[in-house]
């Protein structure tokens, strides 16, 4: 589980798959996965943790700027995403 911190995870918007939310992975515990969102980290536990972590070449190959919100891309400049049309 510890390979996990240090990851990208990304809250969608409904069936739309616009990205709102960019979070790191910033601790896993036995039972937590402690995720920073930006303006607040949560705390979840293990079973209601329902994100596939991605190292950052993965987030950038997966994720294109089309469906990312304007405040996922002003977090996605703050951690050093590169996100791009293709």
């Amino acid at each position: 589980m510890s390979e996990m911190v240090g990851k990208y995870c990304a809250k969608f918007f409904g069936k739309t798959g616009v990205i709102l939310e960019i979070g790191v992975v910033k601790k896993v515990a036995s039972r937590t996965i402690h995720v920073d969102w930006g303006t607040k980290t949560w705390v979840y536990q293990n079973r209601d943790f329902n994100w596939t972590p991605l190292t950052k070449e993965e987030f950038e190959v997966k994720y294109k700027k089309p469906k990312f919100s304007d405040a996922a891309l002003i977090r996605a400049a703050e951690l050093g995403l590169k996100i791009t049309y293709n």
